[in-house]
């Protein structure tokens, strides 16, 4: 630990390393927004405005303590890998690396639709740690398949992710030329030869293709057309109808992601579900979306205090992870980090993101002098920061 603490002493030096031995086109798809990137840009600008109001003359001692509570159920830390759609793109195997280390950590992993790993695979590793995002389809009965398949896996909280209604543009990765299955061409042959601690992986791993969705693919498609086919599967607007049928079928805890307004926020309420991700989906989507610490206190005002929020979107850090707690999060998905910490290290390097993420939350919370997650709320400065006013209701 003490060597990769020196090598990789944050999130940001696991990014930079990661780029070093990621091909061009795989790292520029995980780091990559969409338009001019000013939603990805302004997610950690966002972040960096949250400041936390230290309290240095407590009446007792501070002996912070950072589990959380979720579905009625104790974790250790209060956040989860997120789920990481075409992940065998950035670093073959990612998912099962992974799994594996959040697992052993007790912490929740999220598996998508679109990873390039089957939920059947991550079951037998994750259990019922295990997350499934669901990307609704025009066909009810590949939904109500992936539902039951999920349910087999032993996954206990599924994830219906609503802000993708159509494909999207992104210039990097037309400009790279990426496609599923990757064309390598001359640009990304190049690139691949330039990294052959990937190239051998991917070698060893074979072609990144989406496993859970593959017995949906017509008999006889070739790659390409596969990739077509499910592209335009999950094409349109999740409808309330959709997310009543779906509640109506799934016994277990069911999550909506996207959300970001107040009016969205309580119509889920109204529907029954059990927790809502406000999320920009990484700045990936729309350029113009709202950025979470400035929606998620309205949002949390909204709801009331009893439904569980869980936010993403640009944390790098665990003083980020205790910015949107303040905010008014219960817990915080985590994704590119992860990722990087992958094609950084292996499983240690996803290990050792996770003990840089607790060390960094025990730090904040004993700086400001926060003995729990949940009076974090009470230390954010709503104001002027020259007034050192904060939240004390």
């Amino acid at each position: 630990m003490p060597q990769l603490d020196r090598r990789l002493p944050s999130i940001t030096s696991m990014e930079h390393v990661a780029k070093r031995r990621m091909p061009k086109f795989a790292f520029d798809y995980l780091q990559g927004g969409i338009g001019a990137e000013a939603c990805l840009a302004g997610n950690r600008r966002a972040l960096d405005n949250v400041q936390l109001a230290p309290r240095y003359l407590p009446t007792e001692p501070i002996q912070p303590t950072f589990g959380a509570s979720l579905f009625d159920r104790e974790f250790p830390m209060p956040f989860a890998a997120s789920p990481l759609g075409l992940s065998g793109l950035m670093w073959p195997k990612a998912d099962e690396q992974i799994a594996r280390v959040t697992t052993r950590h007790g912490l929740p992993l999220g598996l998508s639709s679109f990873a390039t790993s089957s939920i059947e695979e991550i079951g037998v590793i994750a259990g019922d740690l295990l997350w499934f995002q669901l990307y609704c389809t025009e066909k009810p009965e590949i939904e109500n398949d992936l539902i039951d398949r999920a349910e087999a896996a032993g996954c206990q909280v599924l994830i219906v992710t609503v802000d993708i209604p159509t494909a999207t543009r992104r210039e990097k990765d037309i400009a790279n030329g990426l496609s599923v299955p990757p064309k390598f061409d001359l640009m990304t042959l190049s690139q691949v030869a330039l990294r052959p601690a990937w190239a051998l992986a991917t070698l060893r791993a074979g072609i990144p293709r989406f496993k859970t969705l593959l017995p949906y693919v017509p008999n006889g498609s070739t790659l390409a057309a596969s990739a077509i086919f499910l592209n335009d599967m999950v094409e349109g607007h999740v409808t309330v109808q959709k997310l009543e049928r779906i509640r109506e079928r799934w016994r277990g805890q069911l999550v909506i992601k996207g959300i970001l307004t107040v009016e969205d926020a309580c119509l889920c309420q109204d529907l029954g579900v059990d927790a809502i991700v406000v999320s920009n989906h990484g700045g990936r989507q729309l350029d113009a979306a709202p950025l979470i610490p400035q929606v998620l206190p309205h949002i949390r005002a909204a709801v009331g205090p009893e439904l569980p929020l869980i936010a993403d979107s640009g944390v790098r850090s665990g003083l980020d992870i205790a910015r949107l707690i303040a905010c008014g999060a219960n817990f915080v998905l985590i994704g590119r980090p992860f990722a990087y910490a992958v094609a950084a290290a292996g499983e240690a390097g996803v290990d050792h993101a996770i003990f840089l993420l607790r060390e960094e939350l025990k730090q904040t919370l004993s700086q400001i002098g926060c003995q729990r997650l949940q009076d974090l709320a009470a230390h954010r400065i709503k104001k002027s920061p020259e007034l050192h006013t904060t939240n004390t209701s």
